[in-house]
């Protein structure tokens, strides 16, 4: 089997994010909370939340009910419920939570926290420009509205008062080895009735071999898990089966 030139923390079916992983290390250092504690950093480093919290180990109710406090503390003047890696408010992870349907006692853990940043990016058009259907400068656009501290193509950020935290040479350089991984990637979505693939099926669920469709499946994809061998066994000897099926069926005809 091909694999990834020069994978980065071992062999890509080992992180289901890799080919998304430069965007998410990237996203870590525009947000801030790589500097510090990353999946469980807090807005303004636990300024609105009595101190640092283990947000990895606390269920999607718990958060929630965090961040409903965050909303109410009196000195957050800017309204806000970041928190995690990726600063996702509470109103975006509620949707998130609604459009994954995943349950409240969903750990918020990195892996969790990983696929919705990619499923975000993919509500921003990160698939469609792998599979050459976006322009790089419209997804470098659209990024920025979903995480202000991404740059538009201008450099600046795209919120009046918003400064980028990152150039706009590092959002193309991320996103430049995504594509580079993309493309040298084995395993990926094939959407119906196309030859091409796409990257949308390589975001996995935070447990098992399932491969979390990110926006892919309902979309007309089919997920390959890398790790279904046992499925191809099944399905290798219900192709058996039904092979000796038709001979018995011919040698009786013939009777």
């Amino acid at each position: 089997m091909r694999r990834p030139a020069h994978p980065i923390g071992g062999l890509s079916m080992n992180d289901p994010f890799y080919i998304y992983r430069p965007m998410l290390d990237l996203l870590g250092k525009s947000e801030g909370t790589d500097k510090r504690r990353g999946y469980n950093e807090t807005l303004g480093y636990g300024a609105y939340t009595g101190g640092d919290r283990d947000l990895v180990n606390m269920t999607l109710d718990d958060i929630d009910y965090l961040q409903t406090a965050m909303l109410a503390h009196p000195k957050n003047k800017l309204n806000s419920s970041a928190l995690g890696r990726y600063q996702i408010v509470r109103t975006t992870l509620r949707k998130l939570k609604s459009s994954l349907k995943l349950v409240s006692t969903t750990r918020f853990d990195a892996s969790l926290q990983d696929r919705l940043a990619c499923y975000l990016m993919a509500g921003r058009g990160f698939d469609r420009w792998l599979a050459s259907n976006m322009t790089l400068d419209a997804l470098i656009v659209a990024l920025s509205k979903e995480w202000a501290s991404l740059p538009t193509t201008s450099g600046r950020g795209y919120y009046y008062g918003q400064n980028a935290a990152v150039t706009v040479a590092e959002v193309r350089a991320a996103l430049a080895e995504c594509k580079r991984r993309y493309d040298d990637e084995p395993i990926k979505l094939a959407p119906q009735g196309t030859n091409k693939t796409t990257a949308i099926g390589v975001v996995a669920a935070a447990a098992g071999s399932t491969v979390a469709v990110v926006g892919g499946a309902a979309a007309g994809g089919v997920a390959v898990s890398p790790s279904s061998g046992a499925a191809w066994i099944i399905i290798g000897t219900v192709a058996a089966v039904a092979v000796i099926v038709v001979g018995v069926l011919i040698w009786r005809r013939r009777k």
